[in-house]
């Protein structure tokens, strides 16, 4: 008999983070892009290329400094991607190691991802990740986005947790959000407060030139690098 390969501490802890993604048993409202694929939205396979493109962003980032948290998935971004506040359009590209999941003929394109994106660049000392990793939508239209409610974020909530105490501890959070600051503020690791660096302005709704502010001040980095 062949065998078994043994997996390494921080790739099995990448794997029980994603059984725990796809597990979640979810509230019609939030889409579980790590196990569910749309019959009208997705390309077939879709969950399973999210997981792989998850799969691949956290093992290549091992040891980072800072943990950029946001609140969920956006549907013109990681909905489609499985990665936090990337998009089709920029993450998928020809000869990467990413995959489309979605159906539409052009990649999907999300403000927010390309401002993340543009301002974090290839750094390896920083992981992304959200509140909630599922896809909250508005009730019978999964292309939208609407706030989680206190049941999703205490779902989200357990994951976060693992992500902090098994993949990152190392990691000092940085808020993207308000709603993420309350959530870190209230996280506990063995009963100890998360780190938290700073508190950004969520991307969205005009707040880019602020997140890029914030950000480039926190990274020691300029608009030029």
């Amino acid at each position: 008999m062949e065998a078994l390969i043994q997996q390494k501490p921080f790739e099995e802890a990448i794997e029980k983070l994603i059984v725990k993604l796809r597990r979640a048993e979810l509230p019609e409202h939030v889409f579980n892009l790590y196990r569910e694929t749309h019959p009208e939205l997705d390309l077939r396979g879709g969950a399973a290329k999210r997981r792989e493109n998850l799969r691949r962003y956290l093992k290549a980032i091992r040891d980072p400094r800072y943990a950029f948290i946001g609140i969920a998935p956006g549907w013109r971004g990681a909905r489609f991607t499985g990665v936090p506040f990337t998009d089709e359009d920029r993450l998928c590209l020809p000869g990467s190691c990413y995959d489309r999941t979605s159906s539409r003929e052009r990649p999907y394109r999300e403000a927010t991802a390309g401002i993340v994106m543009d301002v974090l660049g290839s750094r390896t000392d920083i992981i992304c990740f959200n509140i909630v990793p599922w896809h909250c939508h508005e009730p019978g239209n999964p292309l939208s986005n609407a706030d989680p409610d206190s049941e999703v974020i205490s779902y989200g909530r357990e994951v976060l947790e693992f992500l902090f105490a098994k993949l990152y501890p190392n990691a000092q959070a940085v808020a993207v959000g308000q709603l993420a600051a309350r959530e870190l503020a209230a996280l506990r690791i063995n009963g100890k407060a998360v780190p938290v660096a700073a508190e950004l302005r969520h991307p969205s709704h005009g707040g880019g030139n602020d997140f890029r502010a914030g950000a480039t001040e926190l990274l020691g980095t300029s608009d030029d690098e």
